[in-house]
């Protein structure tokens, strides 16, 4: 599936649609991905930067941060909220 995936992403990469995505985006928006995930961090970073967004890493997490690290992921969510609503 990777694979596959690759392929159709540099058949039509994402930077031509960065414009599209970022319009459809809350005016508040950060990336959050789990600091063990198989796939590169580089690419989340590289989609962070370009988007100009804060990325936020879950240590101890993986491809699913939610789900190996709930407690943190809920911390980090809490925080983020509060922080929107100037709490």
């Amino acid at each position: 599936m990777n694979g596959e995936l690759g392929r159709e992403g540099r058949a039509d990469p994402l930077d031509a649609h960065l414009a599209e995505l970022r319009a459809c985006l809350p005016a508040r928006t950060e990336l959050l991905g789990g600091a063990d995930d198989p796939r590169p961090v580089s690419a989340l970073e590289s989609l962070a930067l370009r988007l100009d967004l804060p990325l936020t890493r879950i240590e101890g997490a993986g491809h699913e941060p939610w789900l190996e690290q709930p407690d943190a992921v809920r911390a980090h969510l809490r925080r983020f909220v509060q922080g929107a609503m100037g709490a």
